[in-house]
């Protein structure tokens, strides 16, 4: 029985056309990253800061909308323990997310490759959830999006300090404070969802 809701839960959530956008985004950045870093008019793996700046995102982007059923009145009258599937919703995509980009990124892993890509996964996917309990799901995606673009024009030279703490999606992997604030925003945003879910339309019950 449990199956058979879970396969339901991600159908409505539109689960298919997420693990589809995911895989092209892993293509995108795995062909992006290794072209960069093989140009020699660039700094070879570090210039791949666009692809581990902006792949995490558009895989946060895909799971914004997933965070949100057609019909929340409909699912939330339904016996679930809401709690732990949004938490596991959470977990889950940001694994595949994070999991898939991965393996793009394993060549010179420290140097703007595998472990910068974890980190921003985890700082995206928070942002979205967070932003899913007070925009919805279908703006859930807007507050990661400006923030992450905001920071990659301003193209920081400060490595660490107080620039690993508001630009983190764009530091090196070896800023310890750009994790922390990473997976500070993905356990925030993600007990944010998992309390109180996503944001219901007006007129619609909580």
């Amino acid at each position: 029985m449990t199956g058979r809701l879970l396969r339901l839960h991600l159908r409505a959530r539109g689960a298919p056309t997420f693990l589809v956008g995911v895989g092209v985004v892993a293509v995108l950045a795995w062909l992006g990253g290794n072209w960069l870093a093989s140009r020699p008019y660039f700094d070879g793996p570090a210039a791949r800061i666009p692809v581990v700046a902006l792949a995490p995102l558009l895989g946060a982007t895909l799971l914004a909308p997933t965070l949100g059923g057609a019909d929340e009145e409909l699912e939330r009258g339904t016996p679930l323990p809401w709690p732990r599937w949004r938490l596991g919703h959470v977990l889950l995509g940001a694994t595949l997310i994070g999991g898939t980009l991965v393996l793009g990124g394993l060549r010179r892993p420290e140097v703007f490759g595998a472990y910068a890509l974890v980190r921003n996964t985890l700082g995206c996917a928070g942002l979205v959830a967070g932003a899913a309990v007070l925009l919805g799901a279908r703006l859930a995606w807007v507050v990661a999006f400006g923030y992450v673009c905001a920071v990659y024009a301003a193209t920081p030279r400060q490595v660490g300090g107080a620039a690993g703490v508001w630009a983190w999606p764009v530091q090196p992997s070896t800023v310890e404070v750009s994790w922390l604030v990473a997976v500070g925003l993905f356990v925030v945003g993600t007990v944010g969802y998992l309390c109180r879910g996503n944001r219901a339309a007006p007129g619609k019950a909580r």
